[in-house]
């Protein structure tokens, strides 16, 4: 569960730090702080036909330093089972891509971004795209993130190849303390 549900999520923010000043530190300032909410994802231990979904609490950190960002998640999964994991991601700024690492290092993701010529003050809504591993294949990766003053989206889609893109998990985050403008 790890890896797939954090490593994704944190490329998309670090190529954000990539772009012209501004836009990258009005992201920034969008992005970091304590944000609390839930994980919502396809439960893989049903058939594959099943549309079975799994909540979790989630609290998520994002502290930004030498140009990219950084995120703690937090993960409630039941009686005495916490799970943590931190991501950091870089960039690649003449090549508007950018690289997921885990917290050994590995990289995990790579994805280019669109949309981020429309943000307003940091917010608006990025799709991100590019390849991944889901269950140690290989799939097609779309994800949607919705930046707001207090609140935070990202909605990630796979797809086998020669399939169409199915639900893979979703975050929903309200920012725990106050955000700048």
């Amino acid at each position: 569960m790890r890896s797939t549900f954090l490593a994704f999520p944190l490329a998309i923010f670090t190529a954000l730090a990539a772009e012209p000043a501004s836009t990258a530190s009005e992201v920034q300032g969008a992005l970091t702080g304590r944000w609390a909410g839930t994980l919502e994802y396809r439960d893989y231990s049903e058939p594959a036909t099943s549309d079975k979904r799994v909540k979790l609490p989630t609290w998520l950190t994002i502290t930004s330093a030498e140009g990219a960002l950084t995120f703690h998640y937090i993960y409630d999964d039941g009686p005495g089972k916490t799970i943590t994991e931190t991501s950091l991601i870089r960039i690649e700024p003449a090549a508007s891509h950018y690289t997921a690492m885990n917290e050994s290092g590995k990289i995990t993701e790579s994805c280019a971004v669109a949309g981020l010529t429309d943000l307003q003050m940091g917010r608006g809504v990025l799709t991100l795209t590019g390849s991944g591993e889901e269950n140690h294949a290989q799939v097609s990766v779309r994800t949607t993130i919705r930046v707001g003053r207090n609140i935070l989206e990202i909605t990630r889609e796979t797809a086998s190849p020669g399939q169409s893109f199915t639900f893979r998990h979703a975050y929903t985050l309200v920012r725990r303390d106050s955000a700048a403008g």
